[in-house]
């Protein structure tokens, strides 16, 4: 039985594209210690998450992800956790930006793309943190800002956002299903 992508949109099947590698879904490993057991988890959650799939779907014998959708062709160790490749990040088979999808862009991204996931993260937790209104009276000071980001990084940012609110939305839903 072929192997085949499990991305939203995504025809590759290993008995077809023989050129492709194909991946599993990272299993929490439970037995090399807590640390470990931490970083799988962790690991496959974000996996998961990205990919937009419920856990039962990521054990089928026969689900993958194909090296299409790791920058650099294939997952990074587990390790590094600052890779791109951490997770699987492109053409994922909901909207992203055009760059991700453009094959030269993506080579030279992963500091790009490192940057724009902070800035999302730390747009998600300004988002959060507008939700739970707190006495900021005294921490609020005339101080002028200075950054090199650009409105194309800011817009990245806020696609990026975007994404990341979407999937935390389905995440919710899908817990609560």
């Amino acid at each position: 039985m072929p192997m085949v992508c499990v991305v939203y949109g995504c025809s590759n099947r290993s008995n077809r594209e023989t050129t492709r590698s194909f991946y599993r879904v990272p299993k929490v490993v439970v037995h090399k210690g807590e640390k470990c057991k931490t970083l799988t988890g962790k690991r496959r959650q974000t996996w998961l998450l990205n990919l937009g799939l419920r856990p039962g779907v990521a054990e089928s014998d026969n689900a993958r992800v194909c090296s299409d959708h790791f920058v650099k062709g294939c997952p990074s160790s587990l390790n590094d956790v600052e890779s791109v490749d951490w997770a699987p990040t492109v053409n994922l088979g909901y909207p992203m930006s055009e760059a991700s999808c453009q094959p030269e862009d993506r080579t030279k991204s992963t500091d790009d793309q490192r940057r724009l996931q902070e800035g999302a993260e730390a747009l998600l937790d300004l988002h959060q943190s507008a939700e739970k209104p707190e006495d900021v009276t005294e921490t609020l000071h005339d101080e002028g800002c200075q950054t090199d980001l650009t409105m194309d990084d800011i817009q990245r940012m806020e696609d990026a956002l975007k994404q990341q609110s979407w999937m935390i939305f389905r995440l919710k839903h899908w817990t609560h299903s």
